[in-house]
């Protein structure tokens, strides 16, 4: 052998031999589940210093459970979220009601209906002028009824489609966690090797909380989308509804003082940050505030 060259890079010495059996020793340790796998994944990922696609079908199976499972939350709170909206769109497509908000509409617009028939009515007992204007209105609110009811319906036509594409992002989604995984978990041995604190294995009670956080945060999304108003829990934030109040007062008057002192540059201030409260305003009260709380955790 060179005396220049590295005894770890000649496999077949002491020195490697030795060094491979400490790693091995060392993937054991870290996984403890499965351990000839990952030693043959973890040792053709760290032979390329880029990215190494392999296929584990467990952390596709389970995606981010799997994942959560493992310690590797900066990559599970991500798939969360895209098979959150995947199963969101299945359970919208195959069994929530698409055409409620249309339905709805239809019903408030129902109820005016009858009060102008009656005014008709009585317009027409009566002899009133009123009678063209009364007819005009019921024409008008029969129409818009109708418009809205084929809306309705064309809602609700498009369950298999919308099921459907939450289907494909769902696959795609499982494909991505598949072959990422051992990637993720390899680099995450390669810390761990430097900070034995960092966990490892895969103890039952990380199984069961990974699990559970999971389920809990899917669930709550598919009902309150697929079934929007059926749980009020999930829509209305279990505080004091002044809190909220007394909050956006005072923003609103520190808004009022800085337009009417700082002229020209707060206006454009204003106008930004009232744009960025109404995008956050959105994105929170349409979303679940058990989901947005967990991820804010």
């Amino acid at each position: 052998m060179n005396n220049n060259e590295n005894p770890l890079d000649a496999k077949d010495s002491e020195a490697a031999l030795a060094y491979a059996a400490e790693r091995r020793d060392n993937i054991r340790e870290f996984v403890r589940t499965n351990p000839d796998y990952y030693i043959s994944q973890f040792d053709n990922i760290g032979e390329n210093a880029n990215f190494t696609p392999t296929l584990n079908i467990m952390a596709g199976i389970f995606g981010p459970i799997w994942y959560g499972a493992r310690g590797l939350w900066s990559w599970a709170l991500p798939f969360l979220i895209l098979e959150m909206l995947a199963f969101v769109q299945i359970f919208r497509g195959l069994f929530g009601d698409l055409a409620a908000e249309a339905f709805a509409r239809i019903a408030s617009i129902e109820n005016t209906l009858d009060l102008r028939r009656q005014q008709l009515a009585a317009a027409l007992e009566s002899g009133s002028s009123k009678v063209d204007v009364y007819k005009r209105t019921v024409d008008a609110l029969e129409a818009a009824i109708g418009g809205i009811r084929e809306e309705a319906v064309a809602l609700s036509e498009q369950g298999v489609t919308i099921a459907l594409i939450g289907l494909s992002i769902l696959i795609i989604s499982k494909c991505i966690q598949a072959i990422v995984a051992n990637w993720a978990l390899e680099a995450r041995f390669s810390d761990w090797l430097s900070d034995r604190t960092i966990r490892s294995s895969l103890p039952v009670s990380n199984i069961i909380f990974s699990a559970l956080f999971v389920i809990l945060i899917i669930a709550a999304a598919v009902f309150h989308y697929s079934f929007p108003g059926k749980i009020v829990i999930l829509s209305n934030f279990p505080t004091n509804p002044e809190y909220r109040l007394f909050s956006i007062a005072k923003v609103e008057a520190f808004f009022s003082f800085c337009v009417a002192n700082g002229e020209v540059v707060f206006d454009f201030i204003t106008y930004g940050i009232r744009l960025i409260l109404d995008a956050l305003e959105l994105a929170f009260v349409t979303t679940p505030w058990i989901v947005i709380a967990s991820l804010i955790v």
